[in-house]
């Protein structure tokens, strides 16, 4: 596609090969206030996650479409005054204004281990006032929601507030304990739905055979996937809330990745097929720039190097909406009494946005030291609007003046070339001066080598 179309694949960071790409290590500091404001929001956003359920929403819609960024939307319908009433009724509950005192007023740097551990010693707490709210609506029936009432009573679990004494704000004592309990706590979680998957396979894999190897029943299949669905909401809803929350921050980017090198050995063999591809030759303007068209219009995007050093990319939750508008955030940063102090952060809105973006480039262009050999440089494209959102809509044409030719791996067959050939043809008009090289192994240097090959160039004569 990139030869034959001449398009760039944006790639988000799932599709690149480094799990920690793009890490920013999110954590929650803030007052009184900050704290309600995260719990009032957790609760709004766990009785979306049911509504979703019970339209049958599937797993991507929990997994990344539950979390309410904005409750203000709700003010003018009957659901605004729904959520207002479940989030002070949350707030006004003794545990829940103790572990936002301890919290605020300690200013406790929290990352998202311990936020998990709070938010599961509240979750019962939190699904029986929605449930009870679903009864109420009539979205549950009577018996039904009788039944969840008092099987989630059973479980509900008090915050150990013993704990909070003057050695569990010491970060290292606090980080072992939390460690401990998020560890005990998944793999017995994990240890359950393997246990379940046993007796029935649709509960993990979504697809179910019988004794005689046949595919259950749509129905059966569809029960399962909801059975699952379920287990988001009652048990993995916390671990999930994180997620969206630390996605939240900033809007998802995707990237084209080049490389500064064209002879390293372990790149042509983990990208180039085993030296039996080739590597495109790419340049910029003069200032560093690439024209991607985008249907009717052109946009410049600057090339700029990945850093293998520095300090890991930290953001403190409260102080990073770069996304939302004051009034959103203003909502998030209110608790019972008022506004929280974090408010003040955002008073110098130029200023504020200047390090969000600054943190963002940071994060985009960071790698760990191991990675330093590939030399890389990136174009990136933020998807501050959704735009991007399907990877189709990620493919977008890149100006043929960038592409100035391409390298042939070692083992390369001939037939590979003449297929490569064949497209690049098809836009000789466009590509001038296009040059071919070869790669190969100097036994003096022992190391990669490219020459420029005679006899190639594009033109409409094979």
């Amino acid at each position: 596609m990139e030869i034959e179309k001449g398009t760039f694949h944006f790639a988000s960071r799932e599709e690149l090969n480094d799990p920690i790409e793009g890490y920013v290590r999110v954590f929650w500091q803030g007052d009184k206030a900050a704290w309600e404001g995260l719990f009032r929001n957790y609760i709004c956003s766990l009785s979306q996650a049911i509504d979703l359920y019970l339209l049958r929403g599937d797993e991507e819609m929990l997994h990344h479409e539950t979390l309410l960024v904005s409750l203000h939307r709700f003010d003018n319908v009957p659901l605004g005054g729904i959520l207002k009433s479940l989030g002070d009724g949350f707030l006004a509950d003794e545990e829940i204004q103790k572990l936002s005192a301890f919290y605020g007023n300690n200013r406790t740097k929290v990352f998202d281990g311990e936020l998990q551990m709070i938010l599961h010693f509240i979750h019962n707490k939190a699904l029986i006032r929605c449930i009870h709210n679903c009864k109420d609506c009539r979205t549950i029936p009577e018996e039904t929601a009788d039944s969840l009432l008092n099987m989630f009573r059973t479980k509900e679990n008090s915050f150990p507030f013993e704990l909070m004494e003057a050695e569990f704000l010491n970060d290292e004592y606090r980080s072992e304990i939390i460690k401990k309990a998020k560890e005990v706590f998944e793999d017995a979680r994990d240890f359950q739905y393997v246990r379940l998957g046993f007796e029935d396979d649709t509960f993990l894999y979504g697809n179910h055979r019988n004794e005689n190897g046949q595919i259950s029943k749509e129905k059966t299949i569809t029960e399962a996937r909801q059975r699952r669905n379920w287990m988001t909401i009652a048990v993995d809803f916390p671990k999930v809330y994180i997620e969206q929350l630390k996605d939240m921050i900033y809007p998802a980017n995707y990237v084209v990745c080049f490389s500064g090198r064209d002879n390293d050995s372990a790149m042509w063999g983990n990208y180039a097929d085993h030296h039996k591809g080739v590597c495109l030759i790419y340049e910029t303007d003069e200032n560093n720039n690439m024209s991607i068209i985008k249907k009717n219009s052109t946009i410049h995007l600057k090339v700029k190097p990945v850093h293998y050093e520095g300090e890991m990319t930290e953001r403190n939750f409260f102080e990073t909406f770069g996304r939302l508008t004051f009034k959103e955030i203003e909502s998030w940063l209110t608790g019972v009494d008022g506004v929280s102090s974090v408010l003040d952060t955002f008073s110098d809105e130029e200023e504020w946005r200047k390090r969000y973006w600054e943190m963002f480039d940071a994060k985009t262009y960071r790698k760990i030291k191991a990675w330093e050999h590939e030399n890389e440089y990136r174009l990136s494209l933020y998807n501050m609007f959704s735009e991007y959102n399907e990877p189709v809509n990620r493919n977008l044409k890149y100006s043929p003046e960038h592409f100035k030719g391409l390298i042939f791996g070692m083992n390369i067959s001939e037939y590979d070339k003449m297929r490569i050939m064949e497209k690049l043809l098809t836009r000789a008009d466009e590509l001038k001066e296009f040059k071919f090289y070869q790669a190969e192994y100097d036994d003096e240097k022992q190391s990669i080598s490219t020459r420029e090959k005679l006899f190639w160039r594009l033109d409409n004569d094979k």
